[in-house]
């Protein structure tokens, strides 16, 4: 992750989006009154939503993970799917 200056941000927030988007860079803001804030993709952001969405119920949160560990064990079968 990158810091920069608010007025950094502000002059280069072309170039940052196209960052953030394409190359998967992520940029910590700060203002001088000692705010800050984080600028990253919105594919990035969805995907950290979906997973906080995910492992908020700890019945899910414990289906994933066994999941994981079934796969991690080589624990599982392929299956064919007919198109």
């Amino acid at each position: 992750m990158k810091a920069v200056v608010y007025s950094h941000a502000r002059n280069n927030l072309r170039e940052m989006i196209n960052r953030v988007c394409d190359d998967m860079d992520e940029y910590l803001i700060h203002t001088k009154d000692e705010k800050s804030a984080v600028l990253i993709s919105y594919d990035e952001y969805a995907s950290m939503r979906e997973t906080l969405y995910l492992m908020a119920s700890s019945k899910n949160r414990q289906r994933l993970d066994e999941a994981v560990d079934q796969i991690e064990k080589a624990q599982f079968r392929l299956h064919e799917i007919d198109e």
